[in-house]
């Protein structure tokens, strides 16, 4: 199991091009759909909850290793998630600069980039259908949306008004809400 969850991890960081949040749809289709290790549920509060620290991937891979196989398989995930970023980087760092402006690699990135947005949405669309169970959820996503977008509100308030919203919705009876 710690050796399943390294090389995941590992293959996750090799084709998370675009940095941490493009590697949420492959971490979502390994943890959930394909291995069934967490539920839809922990990994969409999993994913809230490591937005409120930095490195919001690394917070979620080791939470996963940890719930699979405990402290050895969050300390599996989290060095798979790193190893070989960290290793590509150091790598590169010197020989980045000469191939800035090959035309294969800047068209590479305009192609990625789009392709990350895409995945991006498929992964959000997958978390709204678990969240949005009744309309009070979806009205603190359209408030947490304008509040980003518009107001520019840092996100650790968002998360926890919406955190102390949905918990108000859970201890309020009331049927209109249910």
């Amino acid at each position: 199991m710690i050796l399943d969850l390294l090389r995941r991890f590992i293959v996750i960081s090799l084709l998370a091009f675009g940095g941490g949040q493009s590697a949420l749809p492959l971490v979502a289709h390994m943890a959930v759909t394909e291995t069934g290790w967490i539920s839809p549920q922990d990994f969409s509060t999993a994913l809230a909850f490591s937005y409120v620290t930095p490195g919001p991937v690394l917070i979620l891979a080791t939470f996963i290793g940890y719930r699979v196989a405990g402290l050895a398989g969050g300390l599996a995930a989290t060095v798979g998630a790193f190893l070989c970023p960290w290793l590509l980087a150091t790598l590169a760092a010197q020989q980045i600069q000469r191939f800035m402006n090959h035309p294969w690699l800047r068209g590479f990135g305009r192609g990625a980039g789009p392709a990350v947005v895409g995945l991006l949405g498929v992964t959000a669309w997958s978390i709204a259908q678990q969240a949005f169970t009744s309309w009070p959820y979806a009205l603190i996503a359209a408030a947490a949306l304008a509040l980003g977008l518009w107001r520019k509100v840092h996100l650790i308030f968002v998360l926890l008004g919406g955190a102390v919203l949905g918990i108000a919705i859970s201890v309020v009876t009331l049927p209109v809400l249910r």
